[in-house]
């Protein structure tokens, strides 16, 4: 009866946890992708007659330290013909790495444009790095500048993307950009730190399990930990955002796992071989000693023979011929 109360006790235990995980992983996926796709407006968003500018930020690399941003710029109020196009022509000069501004011809379809910015951050602080930039937006119509409003959006997956507009721009817009790690991707550089951590414990245990016991060269034990001390390097690299080495997640996991497993590989195998080879002297004089303690053997009788008394010759039968019948005389 206790028995099965304790599997029915097990069985509910598991399937709260599970319940529990799964909420924790779709609540975790739902903050995420509120936050990815949250999109603020700023500047002037109070004048009708005036350029909005969508922005967004398709992709931030973190070795080149810039973004990728998309630009598109439509006419609103009077500044907009019958077709929604720009009625006179326009320029956008933005703080992107290249000076050359984006200019919109009247009445022209309008497309978005590419351009780069600088971000400033440091990427070995990883993964609890973060990047700041300063998006600056100006929109001329030959002298006369525009109002201008905008809405930041992001797809990189990988980050969190913050706006903080700058107070006391008159007709453009000026924006402190700040890109935190998503917390998808936090989350799961967290997890494989404390994976590669745990099976840096789990190779050292067996090597105290090895080495206590003194049970020599136990082979399984090696090749266990031989396959952790290389997949270690996959299980780095699969972070996302492809970290350079020396980053934080190097010094406070990587390192010190491949260390203690490399560490508890040599130990095993240089003091499993010391046991091995005091074993085998061991059975070697054990086995010297039982051969010196049996007694020896007692001689052998070996048959006695004497030659002065031969043995007898055999008997063999000599045969005679008959002699031949003569007749008798007349």
């Amino acid at each position: 009866m206790k028995k099965r109360r304790g599997g029915a006790l097990w069985a509910v235990v598991t399937v709260a946890l599970t319940i529990v995980g799964l909420v924790l992983a779709l609540s975790t996926y739902e903050v995420g992708r509120t936050r990815s796709e949250a999109s603020h407006p700023f500047g002037n968003t109070s004048a009708k007659d005036r350029v909005e500018l969508n922005v967004w930020v398709g992709k931030i690399d973190t070795v080149t330290q810039t973004a990728t941003l998309e630009v598109l710029a439509r006419p609103l109020g009077a500044l907009a013909d019958k077709s929604g196009f720009f009625r006179s022509d326009a320029t956008v000069f933005t703080s992107a790495l290249k000076a050359d501004p984006i200019k919109i011809k009247a009445g022209q379809p309008i497309s978005a444009a590419e351009v780069k910015v600088v971000v400033e951050g440091t990427v070995t602080d990883y993964p609890f790095d973060s990047y700041d930039s300063v998006l600056a937006f100006d929109v001329f119509s030959g002298e006369t500048e525009l109002p201008v409003s905008a809405s930041i959006s992001s797809g990189d997956t990988f980050f969190e993307i913050g706006e903080s507009p700058v107070d006391g721009i008159v007709n453009g817009i000026d924006v402190n950009l700040t890109a935190e790690r998503s917390l998808p991707s936090l989350v799961f550089a967290l997890f494989i730190m404390a994976l590669m951590l745990g099976l840096a414990l789990a190779a050292a245990t067996a090597c105290y399990y090895v080495i206590k016991g003194r049970r020599g060269l136990m082979f399984p034990a090696v090749s266990m930990m031989g396959a952790l001390l290389f997949a270690l390097v996959p299980l780095r690299n699969a972070v996302p955002g492809a970290p350079p080495i020396g980053s934080l997640i190097d010094f406070t996991s990587f390192f010190i796992a491949e260390g203690i497993i490399s560490v508890a590989l040599v130990g095993t195998v240089v003091i499993g071989y010391r046991v091995e080879s005091a074993k085998e002297r061991a059975e070697s004089e054990q086995q010297r000693r039982d051969r010196e303690a049996q007694p020896p053997k007692p001689p052998q009788q070996q048959p006695v023979s004497s030659p002065q008394f031969p043995p007898p010759p055999q008997y063999q039968p000599q045969f005679q011929p008959m002699p031949q019948h003569q007749g008798r005389p007349r």
